[in-house]
């Protein structure tokens, strides 16, 4: 045994399966935000992309999602063989285990590579080179979004301390506000006091206390009125970099998680890790081509495999010519049907995710709807250009 043996390491908590937690909503709706129409076609334009994005995302997936399904119903299949089809498909596979045995003998250097590892990149010869390409766009795709979210990680914390700091200052001036008003209205009564007790003439005081009373008023309503607009710029600074932060925040969960299932797939860490396995690959199998004679016999047997397979009702039967082993021990099939379950599984929860991205992205249109019904023509031309229905 040891058919997808990685499939029972446990990783480590990443980055971005943290964000994959910790991302609870694709956009932030905030009464009296889009006021222009440049904010409004962003908004729109924002979940238009999110929309098409998680269905594209989810057709991948369910295209993925398909094969994976018929490789399980083979399986059931397999298991239910007549019992002539079984002793022959059994007698054959041992042969060919056999004599991938005596191949390996022949080897001269000792592969660096592990069986899992080798049958993962094997139904792949074709397109591994496109599998490697879009591993390392998406890993570098994934650092610019790493990049991104650290940026937006400290402007929205420089966001709060300017909001913070606006707040104080608007707490401070009306404090001092008060404070000028009670010293006013004191030294105004000390004035009438001494005019009815002194009997003194306090006129002139009295115009100088009113005209500090204005001086001090008007000082502090326009001191307000700035901090009011320097409040209210921030707090739509800080609702961009909330909708930003969300945006690459679900283009982090979609990276990642189809990075894992790429890694999942291929039994690696990364995209170099895949371009070592894949050139160990390759040293072996031309090795393997040396041995014209063993390899042909090998060929004869799986393709009479893969016909007996075939005509008992099995759909992808060419597949097992690349895990016999599993046709012969049972524990063996047990983890390839375990391993397909694991793919399955990712596959679904990445269909789930891109449903709830949509629901949320057409939830929000509809909220923007219904608060901005004025704009409701605009908003309809901005949703029929995208090929987006509410």
């Amino acid at each position: 045994m040891g058919f997808f043996q990685n499939l029972f390491k446990k990783k480590k908590k990443t980055v971005q399966e943290e964000a994959v937690q910790e991302t609870g909503s694709a956009l932030i709706l905030k009464d009296g935000i889009y006021t222009s129409a440049e904010e409004r076609l962003g908004f729109l334009k924002n979940c238009c992309d999110l929309i098409n994005e998680a269905n594209r995302q989810r057709l991948e997936a369910k295209k993925e999602y398909e094969v994976v399904t018929s490789y399980l119903a083979d399986i059931q299949k397999i298991d239910l063989l007549p019992a002539h089809a079984k002793k022959s498909v059994d007698e054959m596979a041992r042969k060919v285990l056999n004599l991938n045995a005596e191949r390996q003998k022949l080897q001269k250097v000792p592969p660096k590579i592990t069986i899992a590892q080798r049958l993962a990149l094997e139904p792949y010869e074709d397109t591994i080179l496109e599998e490697i390409r879009q591993m390392e766009e998406n890993e570098e795709y994934l650092q610019r979004i790493n990049s991104d979210m650290r940026h937006l990680e400290s402007e929205k914390a420089s966001l709060d301390f300017e909001l913070q700091d606006i707040m104080e200052r608007d707490a401070l001036g009306k404090k001092m506000l008060t404070a000028a008003g009670v010293f006013i209205a004191v030294f105004l009564i000390i004035l009438f006091v001494m005019q009815e007790v002194a009997e003194k003439n306090i006129q002139l005081p009295f115009i100088f206390t009113i005209a500090f009373g204005i001086i001090v008023i008007a000082y502090f309503y326009f001191s307000n009125r700035k901090n009011q607009y320097e409040l209210k710029l921030a707090e739509l600074k800080m609702n961009r970099a909330i909708m930003l932060m969300n945006k690459v925040k679900i283009k982090c969960v979609n990276c990642t998680n189809l990075l894992e299932y790429l890694y999942e797939k291929f039994h690696v860490n990364n995209a170099q890790e895949l371009i070592y396995h894949w050139q160990e690959y390759m040293r072996i199998v031309e090795e393997e081509r040396r041995f014209k004679k063993t390899t042909e016999s090998i060929d004869f047997y799986t393709g009479e495999i893969i016909r007996e397979l075939k005509k008992n009702g099995v759909a992808d039967a060419a597949v097992w010519g690349y895990q016999i082993e599993a046709l012969v021990d049972p524990k063996e099939m047990v983890e390839v049907r375990h391993r397909l379950n694991v793919r399955r599984q990712k596959l679904r929860q990445r269909i789930d995710y891109n449903n709830n991205q949509e629901e949320m992205a057409r939830k929000s249109l509809r909220t923007f709807r219904e608060r901005h019904i004025a704009y409701d023509t605009e908003t309809l031309l901005v949703l029929a250009k995208n090929n987006i229905e509410v």
